[in-house]
């Protein structure tokens, strides 16, 4: 397999943190940054940076972009990008909407050049580990599927203007994570219904958010967050996946989910199950197993190591726009049921159709 020549959209943080994976990958290089406002992260990589993206695609061979400018240009970014046939590893979220997710599928389709999704949790080894339990139907049917995110955000973070303001709450900062989590090891939501508050800062912003999904398969889920509550309860505090945001507890778990069969928490990948040859009770002692859950290897550089994957043709992406957009949907119908208090059911969505 030949070595990626990769440019990066965007000199933000997301940016950096792509940059600072592909020069660790054996397999890419990184030829360019294209950033309109500053130079500082292609010289730190000792890269040219282009201001203009038409001036990236003539004066680079690129076989791959990491787009990781701000939201409001994920879509017109990406098309362009499709436009010169170059294959893109977009950062969530793909779209503000499902309506410009749309127009950019549809754009795809005419293109037919691959996208693969920012939803890096996908590629955690633990989260394989536990999607290969509950395929495996160690939990046999699954009925439950509870999730925990809490964590105190310091007050500064609240300095700047764009955080205290609706849209960049728990729900669409955060948990957007964790809902894609339980869609991809449970399959599809269907309905919805959701609590919101702002109970703690009363800030425009919701702190507080309590979500109860109903799956496809008839499970029940629950996800229950807040950035104003203390507790080692989290995925990042609990994975070590971002040690440097968060303080870790990796002795403790954030989602629970159960099955006629048996139990199983993540991310430490215990589960439980009755003895064998035994009736089902809930007075029979249950058996606890353990697989060692996989935190070793480094999640961008899996990521990055599926995008090279899907360049070359040989593995379709693991979170497309096809599948993303279905994120962007439900956090749309969590923000309306807990506008409306009511259950809001997630409806097929139309093929994007061009205004005339």
């Amino acid at each position: 397999m030949t070595t990626k020549k990769i440019a990066i959209i965007g000199a933000g943080v997301m940016g950096k943190k792509h940059a600072q994976t592909i020069v660790q990958h054996p397999l890419a290089e990184l030829v360019a940054v294209s950033d309109p406002f500053s130079d500082a992260m292609a010289q730190e990589f000792d890269v040219p940076n282009y201001k203009d993206l038409e001036d990236l695609f003539k004066n680079q061979n690129i076989d791959g972009v990491i787009i990781a400018n701000p939201n409001r240009f994920h879509v017109s970014t990406a098309i362009t990008c499709m436009q010169y046939g170059i294959a893109c590893l977009l950062e969530k979220p793909l779209a503000l909407n499902t309506n410009e997710a749309m127009q950019l599928i549809a754009e795809q389709n005419k293109l037919n050049v691959p996208i693969l999704i920012g939803h890096h949790r996908r590629h955690n080894p633990i989260i394989q580990q536990a999607k290969e339990i509950l395929d495996q139907g160690t939990l046999g049917k699954i009925n439950t599927f509870n999730a925990l995110w809490s964590v105190y955000k310091p007050d500064h973070y609240f300095d700047i203007e764009w955080h205290r303001k609706a849209g960049a709450g728990v729900l669409a900062i955060n948990l957007v994570h964790d809902l894609d989590l339980m869609r991809f090891l449970n399959g599809e939501i269907e309905s919805v219904q959701a609590m919101t508050s702002n109970n703690n800062r009363h800030l425009e912003v919701e702190d507080t958010i309590s979500i109860l999904v109903r799956f496809k398969n008839s499970a029940l889920g629950t996800l229950l967050a807040s950035d104003a509550a203390v507790s080692p309860w989290g995925w990042d505090q609990n994975t070590e996946e971002n040690k440097n945001s968060f303080a870790t507890s990796p002795d403790q778990d954030c989602c629970y989910i159960s099955g006629t069969e048996g139990a199983l928490s993540v991310p430490n990948l215990e589960y439980w199950n009755y003895p064998e040859n035994t009736d089902k009770s809930w007075a029979v002692k249950l058996l606890k197993n353990k697989v060692e859950p996989n935190k070793q290897e480094d999640v961008y550089i899996r990521q990055l190591s599926h995008f090279i994957e899907v360049i070359d043709g040989n593995v379709d992406p693991i979170s497309s726009p096809q599948d993303a957009i279905k994120n962007i949907q439900l956090l749309e119908c969590i923000e309306q049921a807990a506008k409306e208090q009511r259950t809001v059911y997630l409806q097929a969505l139309e093929p994007y159709k061009q205004a005339v």
